[in-house]
C-alpha cells in the first residue's frame, strides 16, 4: 500500500526549478547544521567553564581550612605562651640585700667523691 504525501511549497519557489530548490535546501541544512556545532561548541565551553569553577571552589575552600588550622595553631601558641603575673609578697628584710655578704666564710672540707656523688631521689 502506497501512502501519497502532499507537499505545500511556498509561493516564493512556485516559479523555480528543482534544482534552485534543492540547491537552497542544501544551504539551509548546512547552515543549520552549522549552528547545531555552535551549540554544542558553546554547550562543552559552558560545561569547561562550570569544571574550572567547580575547581576554584575547591582550592579555595582547602585554602580556607589551610588558614582554619593554622589560626588554630597560632591560638594555640598564644594559649601556650601566656604568662600570668603571680601576686606575690616581698619577704626580703629591707635592711639586707639577698645576696650573701662578702664577710661570710665557708669552710673548706676535704675528701673524694665516690661515682655517685649526687644521690637521686
Amino acid at each position: 500500500m502506497a501512502k501519497i504525501i502532499e507537499i505545500n511549497i511556498p509561493d516564493e519557489y512556485k516559479d523555480k526549478n528543482r534544482y534552485e530548490i534543492y540547491d537552497h535546501l542544501e544551504k539551509v541544512s548546512e547552515y543549520a547544521h552549522h549552528l547545531k556545532q555552535l551549540v554544542q561548541d558553546l554547550n562543552a565551553e559552558l560545561k569547561l567553564g562550570q569544571t574550572r569553577e567547580k575547581l576554584l571552589r575547591a582550592d579555595i575552600l582547602k585554602l580556607k581550612s589551610m588558614v582554619g588550622h593554622k589560626n588554630i595553631e597560632i591560638n594555640n601558641l598564644k594559649l601556650e605562651s601566656e604568662v600570668e603575673d603571680v601576686p606575690h609578697e616581698d619577704v626580703t628584710d629591707k635592711k639586707r640585700m639577698p645576696y650573701l655578704d662578702a664577710s661570710v666564710k665557708f669552710h673548706e672540707v676535704r675528701g673524694t667523691l665516690g661515682k655517685n656523688p649526687i644521690q637521686k631521689k
